[in-house]
């Protein structure tokens, strides 16, 4: 058998070689397409014609075909199972009106009919040729088709009343190149890669529409002049009215021809409501001018009006950059796409919703921009999506500083009062690039950029294809020097333009023109998660006259190049590119009368950590820069030694009201060391109360585990006050292990995490003086071992979690397993099933009695970890006393019974009401050797969740008779059985600083 595997395997890397090995070539594929839309039933008829030439030595027995349409058909599609796993419920709650489809497909080959099947999704087709189709012939495919277009609210293609984007809406071929076939599903994450060729295409709407599409206009110089008075009565508006309502589609119908050659793909916009501009930019290398349209609607009015500008400086600057634009046409459409800001399509963009005028021209400049990186240059998105969004995100970033110098991060609020008070007026633009990278790439969760689009997470995609990739490109040009950056992407553009360019193409042109070794950029910036990160160690001055001495080391994993710069007053007055290398070394740096230096002063390298970029040339801490003691929260500033602080207001029973405030480095992006103190005053007892956390972060590379988290927590108030107020203290360190997953989008994540508790409690005993008893206080020393693993899927469909916790200390043992199971019934509606068992390992019935196994969960005083917080903690009796944690059988019922120092078993059950915002529970459950006989109870009543898992009531209605025995006994009153939780953790005040912080 194995013997057999290797065979195979030289094969198949015989036939990949066979391919690469070839000379470049790409088909040609031709389109003839007439659609007629129907905007009462929201449906398309169509008939096509392809004609396909296969320009490849490969003879072709079959052609895959994309019928994308079918991506939105129902449950089982890619697209439908990559929306779940990125937690989007959009499609999956979708009803059958808002779904979509393609059908009456009747595939013919020269006329005669061809065998077709499903190939792995239905929105992949295989045609079966009747013929092979040998190198240099051409065949010609037809079909009709009907696309019942979906809900524009799901991704790209869709409707929103009788507002149309139609795009990826025609069978298509898949590509065949250098690696094959490239047949894939549609996505909502994750684009697209077609042939480029000629289209025809014949779109036949109500009169009243206005239609904006790929290409030109070659048949109608009535709908031209229809335009143009459109166009000229927006430009006279000063206002414009809010109604959004759709005007009665007009009886009679027009034929619209668009054609255009050199493109890959064809999408159109129809909308009765929109108002047009038009406008003309001259290219600036062939003084050619290009025709230019805005088409919008009243929604954004205001911001549209200003739109044209943005194409026309948006067009000139990435044909400067590049090279000219290549058609004589482009539009950008106001629609209601959900799939992002904006989606480009050859000639044709359409934007989403824009906030601000600086949000309108950042997505139109981004969109057009990919008439460059998407249109002309038609590289496989779907395999190498930086090649698209990455490089256009540089460019975009490129523009925007280009025309917008001072562009702050916070736009016109970086001016605001709010802003200076939080430190964050400084930021530019670019952080926003930087911080959506570093989110991730800080805790090691980045990817690396040489993946398919569709396994990056949500949150990579957006920080390494689109960010990283801009971060990077920008630090290529710092070092290359805008001139030599622009003669290899013009020497790129001019290569590749209209082809399919792969990554190593793109390397190819920059080493040929560039003459450097760029490995640096190409293998370990881009291609895999190694992080860049220089740091100075020391400064020098040497004699004579003859400058410095730079010690630098490079604590990351890239030797890539890198810059210092001399400082003098707050202004550069030398800078210096160095070499990358690795481990430490002594630089030398120009003569000069510096105040300090500092690696990368423009932030053009996208360092894993600037916080130790600066040295002074003076001073005992050259190192350390100035205190920032700052309320609230801000970004992380390298030039600052920061302190957050926030204030802070508790109450307990016992401690009653305390004041104090929170100090604390943690914010976004993560830190290796992170720390939070909270020292409170308490006015009760006036004594000092509070609570703290140090952690130390490790994100070690290609190991078992994602992360390693060392810590210690610790905490001090009051639990009781009769007869005089007590404290406990609790010191507990800890290590967190965080498994690495195998795979980075899967919802699936494990962790196992120890912790040595130490609780110190003072506590009262009575004493005897001449028959008179008294109160002493004294004090005692418990000490746990805590072991925990748990998984959790945290998908959103049927989510689930297990945790298996082992106890030990004081003479006791204990294991105990919690399993639970959320039943998605609707958006809204679930049952949430939880089970519980657990059992004491080697421990005596006195010895386990403290800690015994509970029913009814766990109240204050039986919190012997003091994990939770608890406003009564050791009452009794009265309201406080009836606050618990849904622990151990976590009955909603109180009961004493069914305490265990053996072992206990329950499971426990909430559903939602299909009206009211209340759910319904019941519990049952049982244990052995207990205080109480062994039987099996249950209760079940009405849970309000207020704050769902964080502050619910529970009111019961039934429960076992013996548990109504014990009512009885004790006489409680109704509202005495009703109970409440109230999830204020204390174990993770990191992550509550961090999620009220930015």
């Amino acid at each position: 058998m194995l013997q057999k595997n290797y065979f195979f395997l030289l094969i198949g890397l015989f036939f990949c070689a066979d391919l690469n090995a070839q000379e470049y070539f790409q088909q040609k594929v031709d389109y003839t397409i007439h659609v007629k839309l129907n905007d009462v039933k929201n449906e398309l008829s169509a008939d096509e014609t392809i004609g396909y030439l296969n320009n490849s030595s490969q003879t072709l027995n079959f052609i895959y075909m994309h019928i994308w349409p079918n991506g939105y058909k129902n449950d089982s599609t890619a697209m439908a199972k990559q929306m779940l796993e990125s937690g989007n419920t959009t499609f999956y709650y979708a009803d059958a009106e808002q779904r979509g489809y393609i059908d009456s497909l009747d595939f013919k080959v020269d006329g005669q009919p061809v065998k077709w099947t499903y190939a792995g999704d239905p929105s992949i087709a295989k045609l079966f040729l009747n013929e092979p189709l040998k190198s240099g012939e051409k065949i010609i495919i037809t079909t009709p088709f009907h696309v019942k277009i979906p809900s524009g609210k799901i991704s790209r293609m869709g409707h929103i009343g009788q507002s149309y984007q139609i795009s990826q809406w025609y069978p298509k071929p898949a590509v065949f190149d250098r690696s094959g076939w490239h047949q894939f599903p549609y996505l909502n994450q994750g684009e697209y890669y077609s042939e480029f060729g000629t289209f025809d295409v014949y779109i036949t709407v109500p009169k009243n529409y206005v239609v904006g599409a790929t290409g030109d206009l070659v048949n109608g110089e009535k709908e031209k002049q229809w335009l143009d008075e459109n166009a000229k009565k927006t430009a006279a508006m000063t206002s414009f009215p809010t109604d959004m309502s759709f005007p009665k589609s007009d009886t009679a119908t027009k034929i619209l021809h668009y054609h255009l050659g050199l493109i890959h793909d064809f999408a159109w916009f129809a909308d009765k409501r929109y108002h047009v501009l038009k406008g003309e930019v001259t290219l600036p290398n062939s003084k050619r001018k290009v025709t230019t349209y805005v088409m919008f609607t009243n929604a954004n009015a205001d911001l549209w009006k200003k739109s044209l500008q943005y194409m026309h400086d948006a067009i000139y600057y990435y044909s400067l950059w590049n090279g000219d634009y290549a058609y004589d046409v482009v539009t950008a459409v106001d629609g209601t796409i959900s799939a992002g800001g904006g989606m480009e399509y050859p000639t044709i963009t359409v934007i989403g919703t824009a906030s601000n005028d600086f949000d309108l021209e950042t997505v139109i400049a981004h969109e057009l921009g990919h008439n460059w990186f998407y249109g002309m240059l038609g590289s496989n998105e779907r395999e190498y999506p930086w090649m698209d969004e990455g490089i256009n995100s540089y460019y975009e970033n490129r523009y925007l500083e280009q025309v917008h110098p001072d562009a702050k991060l916070l736009g016109n609020f970086a001016y605001s009062e709010a802003a200076k008070i939080l430190d964050l007026s400084k930021y530019k633009h670019r952080e926003e690039y930087y911080l959506t990278y570093l989110i991730n790439a800080a805790k090691n969760e980045d990817q690396a950029l040489d993946l398919p689009s569709a396994e990056y997470t949500s949150l990579n995609y957006d920080g390494d294809v689109y960010c990283k990739t801009a971060l990077a490109f920008t630090y290529l040009m710092s070092y290359l020097g805008k001139p030599m950056m622009d003669k290899a992407m013009q020497t790129y553009f001019d290569t590749w333009k209209f082809k399919h360019p792969q990554p190593y193409d793109l390397q190819k042109v920059f080493d040929d023109v560039t003459n450097k070794d760029l490995s640096w950029f190409f293998d370990d910036l881009l291609n895999s998660t190694e992080k860049i990160d220089y740091k100075i160690v020391a400064e020098q001055k040497l004699d004579s006259n003859e400058g410095y001495n730079i010690t630098v080391k490079n604590t990351g994993q890239i030797n890539g190049p890198f810059s210092v710069a001399g400082i003098i007053n707050g202004k550069i007055r030398g800078l210096v590119w160095y070499d990358g290398f690795s481990g430490k070394k002594k630089l030398g740096f120009p003569p000069g009368n510096y105040d300090h230096f500092k690696i990368d002063y423009f932030d053009d390298i996208p360092e894993i950590n600037r916080n130790n970029n600066t040295i002074k040339t003076k001073g005992l801490l050259k190192k350390m820069e100035p205190l920032r003691l700052q309320i609230f929260g801000s970004l992380d500033d390298p030039d600052k030694t920061q302190l957050f602080f926030t204030p802070v207001i508790g109450w307990n029973n016992y401690n009653k009201t305390m004041l104090g405030a929170a100090f604390y480095n943690a914010i976004i992006p993560q830190k290796k060391l992170e720390y939070v103190f909270v020292p409170m005053y308490a006015f009760g007892n006036s004594d000092l109360t509070g609570y703290g956390q140090i952690h130390y972060n490790i994100t070690p590379d290609n190991t078992f585990f994602q992360q390693i988290t060392l810590g210690v927590n610790g905490a001090r108030f009051a639990y009781a006050s009769n007869p005089f107020t007590t404290n406990f203290n609790k010191i507990a360190p800890e290590i967190l292990f965080k498994f690495k997953k195998k795979r980075a989008r899967s919802n699936l994540q494990q962790t196992l995490r120890y912790r040595n508790i130490n609780i110190i409690q003072e506590a009262a005993h009575y004493e005897e003086n001449n028959s008179t008893y008294f109160a002493v206080k004294d004090t005692t020393h418990k000490m746990f071992n805590d072991v925990t693993y748990s998984i959790t899927n945290s998908r959103v469909i049927n989510p689930f979690s297990a945790e298996l916790n082992f106890q030990q200390g004081d003479k006791m043992m204990k294991l105990a397993l919690t399993a639970k199971y959320t039943l998605t019934l609707s958006k809204t509606k679930s049952i949430d099933f939880r089970a519980f068992a657990g059992t004491f390992l080697g421990t005596t019935v006195e010895n386990a009695a403290p800690y015994a196994f509970r029913l009814s969960g766990e109240t204050g005083y039986q919190d012997y970890f003091y994990d939770n917080i608890f406003l009564g903690r050791s009452e009794y009796t009265g309201i406080l006393s009836q606050q618990f944690t849904e622990t151990n059988g976590a009955f909603k019922m109180y009961t004493a019974l069914e305490q265990s120092t053996n072992w206990l078993a329950s499971v426990n059950a909430k559903a939602s009401l299909p009206i009211l915002p209340l759910r319904i529970y019941a519990d049952i459950g049982t244990a052995g050797s207990n205080y109480y006989n062994e039987k099996v109870l249950y209760d079940a009543g009405i849970d309000l969740p207020i704050a769902k898992n964080i502050f619910e009531i529970y009111f019961p209605l039934f429960y076992s008779q013996d548990i109504k025995n014990e009512v009885q006994a004790n006489n409680w009153k109704y509202l005495q059985t009703v109970r409440f939780t109230l999830n204020l953790n204390l174990l993770n005040p990191l992550e509550m600083i961090r999620n009220l912080s930015f």
